[in-house]
């Protein structure tokens, strides 16, 4: 987790963008939708008031002590999959196979990220012989308690090669490649001018989508629109806060992230 008065940038910057992307999701639920849309808002709108109660260790705490971290990994896994089928559902048209499968990544990440919290904090548990298992933050640092004993030890034998963390890290790369590619993309589409944004392929995809609403998540938003901007600030601030957040998990294969 991360608190103010460690790191108050990141915490600061961290619940405004997740606090946007909840804010927004939201917003989507409430726009007329057909049910496999609505499905997939209420995914997205789960996802984001996820990751922002998972900024604070209270929250996340409060959050855990209803759903248990190896729960909602699971959870994720399943969402990963719905997307992951409406994909496949939608192959013929490839702009639509690419905005699910692209769901069904940010989806993977997540599930991903909250299964490497649950076998650090289950790895961490044992190797401090049973105690209360909450000495690390799930992104990759560690409190003081314990940093020396049990919980030290599995964490520099887990990161080596082959080890637990090490494995995590390692199918990490390609999830933490697609979240920074997309925030990227998503902040250009926000930004950029709008007298180029009718030529962006997914013009085409709204387009399609306001006659076959399987097609696309959202409503019909057009280039360069005030709501298309908006949603594209909402995905930068989902994609490249998921980024920001696990970069700790690939430590193990890359030690200078680790902080």
């Amino acid at each position: 987790m991360f608190s103010f008065d460690a790191t108050p940038a990141m915490f600061v910057a961290l619940l405004v963008l997740f606090g946007w992307c909840t804010i927004w999701s939201a917003y989507e639920l409430t726009r007329p939708q057909s049910r496999r849309q609505r499905i997939a808002n209420t995914l997205h709108l789960a996802m984001s008031a996820v990751m922002l109660l998972m900024v604070a260790g209270p929250t996340w705490s409060m959050l855990t002590s209803i759903l248990p971290t190896p729960a909602l990994a699971v959870l994720f896994g399943l969402a990963t999959t719905w997307f992951g089928w409406l994909a496949i559902d939608v192959r013929a048209d490839g702009r639509a196979l690419l905005h699910f499968l692209g769901h069904a990544a940010m989806f993977a990440a997540m599930a991903w990220h909250l299964a490497a919290m649950a076998a650090m904090t289950a790895g961490m548990t044992a190797g401090d012989g049973g105690g209360s298992g909450h000495g690390h933050s799930g992104h990759g640092h560690t409190d003081q308690m314990g940093a020396g004993g049990g919980m030290g030890d599995w964490m520099t034998v887990q990161s080596g090669p082959g080890g637990v963390l090490w494995w995590f890290a390692l199918m990490g790369l390609p999830l933490m490649a697609y979240l920074l590619v997309a925030s990227l993309r998503a902040l250009w589409q926000a930004a950029r001018p709008a007298a180029v944004a009718p030529t962006d392929p997914d013009c085409a995809q709204d387009d399609h989508a306001a006659h076959h609403p399987a097609y696309s998540c959202h409503e019909v938003r057009p280039p360069g629109s005030v709501k298309y901007r908006l949603a594209a600030l909402s995905d930068f601030a989902m994609t490249g806060g998921m980024f920001a957040m696990s970069t700790g998990l690939l430590a193990p294969l890359l030690p200078f992230l680790g902080g």
